[in-house]
């Protein structure tokens, strides 16, 4: 994963680092177990104090993304609630007999109700589970528009307390693994989106001339902050960016003067048929194919 760092963004060099590297595991750009670089490579590449690099891997840290191995650096994470290999779920599966024998049920009431489950109908819709009200709108719009089916939204909060939706497929950002699984209806399962890459989403794209004036525009705010840190970081001049959050009034004004408009595809439909839009999605292609298998 390419590490962009721009020293003259408003965005402390030690936020960005923090806010790529989060997105890069949340992308899968960095995969569980690996090593990240070493702060005095960092530090060395960017000309920056190896406290600041330091400091963002403690944070890191400190939020569960990664995790230091004396004498051998920083490593992406294991996610220990992910299914790594076959013989994980033999062992799943003979936990779960040897739980029901000792609970005094027999073998022929597990397959009964085993082959009742199986024959059970899919879903036909999906429930995204977000406690950001802005986030879950874009991701059931993305959702939407790429699977054609309907899609519903509750808060974390909700889904805890007010659970209901027995015929819907739950949707989550992987973020929020450990914390949804602890909750989950134990006869429901979570597809967990994984984040769209920067690469990824900028492939094919040209690179804004100099004297463009940019638009980064979201009801999202970290949407801006990731859209101005990455811009930044990517030598586009300051004084040519412009952030609007669409949640204020009047947020359109102006925008008529911009040369290239960035924003999600909740704010896409408020500039239809305008070829400066450039929509960058957040879930990745890959989580979007799950999502059309699951379905029924």
């Amino acid at each position: 994963m390419k590490i962009w760092l721009s020293k003259n963004s408003e965005v402390s060099v030690r936020e960005q680092i923090i806010a790529q590297i989060s997105l890069g595991i949340l992308s899968r750009d960095l995969e569980a177990g690996e090593k990240l670089p070493s702060t005095r490579e960092i530090a060395r590449r960017f000309q920056i104090h190896q406290n600041t690099v330091s400091s963002a891997y403690r944070e890191l840290a400190e939020q569960g993304l990664v995790k230091f191995k004396r004498g051998s650096g920083v490593y992406v994470r294991e996610n220990e609630t992910v299914r790594t290999d076959a013989s994980a779920l033999d062992q799943i599966i003979t936990r779960f007999f040897q739980e029901a024998a000792a609970q005094g049920f027999a073998l022929n009431e597990l397959k009964a109700r085993l082959e009742s489950r199986l024959a059970a109908n899919p879903s036909t819709h999906f429930l995204v589970v977000e406690s950001s009200l802005e986030l879950r709108k874009i991701l059931m719009e993305e959702i939407c528009q790429s699977t054609g089916r309907q899609v519903n939204g509750i808060s974390f909060e909700n889904f805890e307390n007010d659970y209901a939706d027995n015929d819907a497929q739950i949707v989550a950002m992987s973020n929020e693994a450990e914390k949804l699984q602890k909750i989950l209806p134990p006869d429901k399962s979570c597809i967990f989106l994984k984040a769209n890459s920067v690469p990824d989403s900028m492939a094919g794209k040209a690179r804004p001339s100099n004297d463009d004036l940019i638009a980064a525009v979201s009801g999202w705010e970290k949407f801006l902050e990731l859209a101005k840190m990455f811009l930044l970081a990517a030598r586009i001049e300051p004084e040519t960016l412009l952030l609007r959050s669409a949640n204020e009034p009047d947020w359109k004004n102006g925008l008529q003067t911009v040369s290239l408009i960035i924003c999600d595809l909740v704010t896409a439909k408020e500039f239809p048929n305008d070829e400066r839009v450039r929509i960058f999605r957040l879930i990745a292609d890959s989580s979007i194919d799950e999502l059309r298998k699951s379905i029924g």
